[in-house]
């Protein structure tokens, strides 16, 4: 039963009536563009590359969260997934995008196929994105989602549990379909691949669904590993090596996966950047050179550990109040040369001083002291301001909108290229900061 039909066949005839009534003298009092949801047409901002494709059945509905704001995830919904400078998919990751403000965009005619599920099953049916309509809401999965969102998602969800005849419990968030295929730490399927949108924060009430699945299917036909009470109770912390920190016995194996040894040379571990720059290698004497002071490759010791110029301390914060990336930090026992290596001295190399002056690693004195609380950029280029012509960024190069840029505002915050909410309202001293691969 969709949530429109159940509200319907609740309501006995007289009360029914009455709110009808009360609806139709609100309708010609009203504004409309009060009583409609705003939907905003960005189907022509959808990649050339995204081959459209009738999609044969829909039997779900897929709620993701896009886990960055609204300017790069309508640009990576619509045009693909950006790394090191160039998009690699096509784009059309979701039919339709809820803003926080409850605007509606939509990406994707939902009878299309979209890539949005990945790798998926619920109940033996595999690969979810061949069943499903995809709706991103704006935001993250440890972020409340806001009440106009809510409203929206209720009404569209109505519209479209209607038109593929949907019950309530097909409607199902990204975090419970999602599962990781066998890798050297799983030997089999299993479950938290995804967090969005929100074991503990999406509520499902509030978007006008009551009934839900009580265990996970295909836990219980042992189809895929993980609880069967999917994920609650304290299943948040299942997920996989790529959003949290793995234990001991995996965070060993990543260790030794960053060491050369005599199978496993500079080319296997780092690929095409083996000789750059910000690579770094940490011999067993303790010496450190980039990938661009290597000059005898055959000479290189087992054992010595391979770096990839991205601070491993260097995280995302994100909360209610507060949006910011947090980077290495000059202390008592961290040291510029400690943090940034062979690099502390490059032109590479961004000291965020807490006076608020920025200073270059080049222009160091070799012994210099920074301040304690000094931050620290490794391995960045600073870009001109954005010169965008809309709130969107629409205009603005790929690089702006990206994760790993770095915006520095006034009062010292820094916050990512994806946590942008207008591009029109940074302020006129806001530097920016691009990740060098």
């Amino acid at each position: 039963m969709t949530a429109g039909s159940r509200a319907a066949q609740s309501m006995i005839p007289g009360v029914k009536r009455t709110l009808v009534g009360i609806a139709l003298i609100a309708s010609l009092v009203a504004p409309q563009s009060a009583l409609a949801i705003k939907t905003i047409d960005y189907q022509r901002r959808l990649s050339p590359r995204f081959i459209k494709r009738v999609r044969p059945e829909t039997r779900f509905i897929i709620v993701h969260s896009t886990e960055s704001r609204l300017p790069s995830a309508l640009r990576t919904l619509s045009r693909g997934k950006v790394r090191h400078g160039r998009y690699v998919t096509r784009g059309g990751h979701a039919h339709y995008l809820i803003a926080r403000s409850g605007a509606i965009y939509k990406i994707l005619n939902p009878k299309y196929w979209a890539n949005h599920a990945g790798v998926s099953m619920w109940n033996g049916t595999a690969g979810l994105s061949d069943y499903s309509v995809g709706v991103e809401l704006e935001g993250y999965h440890n972020v409340p989602f806001s009440d106009a969102q809510y409203s929206s998602l209720t009404r569209l969800l109505e519209e479209l549990q209607e038109k593929y005849g949907i019950e309530d419990r097909d409607v199902l968030e990204h975090y419970r379909v999602a599962y990781a295929a066998p890798n050297r730490f799983h030997r089999s399927n299993h479950r938290g691949r995804k967090l969005d949108p929100g074991v503990e924060n999406f509520e499902r009430a509030r978007a006008g669904l009551d009934d839900e699945y009580p265990v996970d299917p295909d836990v219980i036909a042992g189809r895929i590993d993980g609880s069967p009470e999917l994920m609650r109770a304290g299943g948040h912390l299942q997920v996989s090596v790529e959003s949290e920190e793995e234990d001991s016995a995996e965070q060993l194996a990543v260790e030794e996966s960053f060491q050369i040894s005599r199978t496993r040379t500079a080319w296997k571990i780092a690929g095409t950047r083996y000789n750059a720059p910000t690579t770094m290698y940490r011999f067993p004497d303790g010496r450190f050179l980039s990938g661009e002071q290597i000059a005898d490759w055959s000479d290189i010791p087992p054992g010595t550990r391979v770096e990839l110029g991205n601070p491993p301390s260097e995280t995302k914060v994100v909360s209610s109040a507060r949006l910011e990336v947090v980077v290495p930090q000059v202390t008592a026992e961290a040291s510029p040369w400690k943090i940034a290596n062979a690099l502390y001295n490059s032109s590479l190399t961004f000291y965020l001083l807490p006076d608020g002056t920025v200073q270059p690693g080049n222009t160091l004195k070799k012994k210099v002291s920074l301040p304690l609380g000094t931050k620290v950029l490794v391995a960045y280029r600073e870009l001109p301001r954005p010169k965008a012509s809309g709130a969107v960024g629409e205009n603005l190069d790929d690089v702006y909108l990206d994760a790993s840029t770095l915006y520095l505002f006034p009062d010292g915050l820094l916050r990512s290229g994806d946590q942008i909410e207008n591009f029109l309202n940074l302020p006129p001293s806001v530097r920016v900061f691009a990740k060098v691969d």
